[in-house]
C-alpha cells in the first residue's frame, strides 16, 4: 500500500498505524483482534446497513472473515489497495480484491480514528462477481 503523501503529523501516523494493525488482524483471520480496532461505540455504514457497537460490528466482520478466509493462509488473494489517503484523523482506501467466492472489481473504505482506535468506517464497493 502507497500512501500519497510522504510526511505525515503524529496524528496521521497514529491513524496510519491503526489502519496497519486492522489490515493485519483482518488478513489473519483474527476476529478479536479485529474486533480490539474498534471503540466501543464505533459505527460501521455499508451497503447492507449501519452496525453500532462491538456486537453488531462483530456479525458483520463474522461475515467478511467467512468471505475471505485467512488471506495470510492463502484462502482468498484478499484485498489490494490501489490508493490510500490520510487527513488528520481519516484515512481513506479504494481496493479490488478476491475473496473465497468472488471478484469485487472496486471498493472503498473510510476510517474515522481517535487515538488508536476506529470510531468510524464505510464501506462501499461494485456488485461482487463470482470468482472463476
Amino acid at each position: 500500500m502507497k500512501a500519497t503523501q510522504q510526511r505525515f503529523t503524529s496524528e496521521e501516523q497514529g491513524v496510519l498505524d491503526t489502519f496497519k494493525k486492522h489490515v493485519s488482524a483482518f488478513t489473519s483471520g483474527n476476529l478479536d483482534a479485529v474486533l480490539d480496532d474498534f471503540a466501543e461505540h464505533a459505527v460501521v455504514m455499508t451497503p447492507d446497513g449501519v452496525f453500532e457497537g462491538r456486537d453488531r460490528i462483530r456479525a458483520l466482520y463474522q461475515g467478511l472473515l467467512a468471505e475471505f478466509g485467512t488471506i495470510d493462509k492463502g484462502d482468498s488473494p484478499g484485498i489490494s489497495v490501489d490508493a490510500l489517503h490520510v487527513r488528520h484523523n481519516t484515512l481513506f482506501i479504494a481496493w479490488h480484491a478476491e475473496s473465497t467466492r468472488h471478484v469485487f472489481p472496486f471498493g472503498a473504505d473510510m476510517f474515522v480514528c481517535d487515538g488508536n482506535k476506529i470510531e468510524r468506517q464505510s464501506i462501499a464497493f461494485s456488485p461482487p462477481r463470482v470468482r472463476a
